[in-house]
């Protein structure tokens, strides 16, 4: 048990570590036009799924099946967001071509999906 637990505060250790060093390397000039790219690509390859699924809601019997799919298709905006934010800021700064991106990447994703999970089973247990 404490070596999983060593293993976690590692991982988390060295996942501080890197994001002070992007953080280091970035101007926020560059930042605001990642987050700013980021949002209008991720929005835009999720806008044609999305307004299909919100379609197929006069389907009644498929409500709740369309309600988690719906659920999916925004947790999946999360990882596409970081995954064009990060590439975004490779491409405005080339030095950080040499840190490994993908951890942060990967948890800083899997956090806001968690986040948006959370918040729709609550919204999907409230309306359904």
């Amino acid at each position: 048990m404490t070596s999983l637990m060593n293993k976690v505060f590692l991982f988390f250790r060295r996942f501080k570590k890197l994001v002070k060093l992007i953080d280091k390397q970035t101007k926020m000039k560059y930042v605001v036009r990642s987050v700013l790219g980021a949002l209008v690509f991720s929005s835009l390859a999720l806008l044609l799924p999305i307004l299909m699924v919100i379609n197929m809601f006069i389907y009644t019997k498929l409500t709740l099946f369309l309600a988690i799919l719906l659920l999916i298709i925004v947790m999946s905006w999360a990882f596409l967001y970081y995954f064009f934010y990060y590439k975004l800021l490779k491409i405005y700064h080339p030095k950080l071509e040499e840190y490994n991106t993908l951890m942060p990447q990967l948890v800083e994703s899997s956090l806001v999906a968690l986040f948006f999970m959370f918040l729709g089973i609550i919204i999907i247990s409230i309306i359904l």
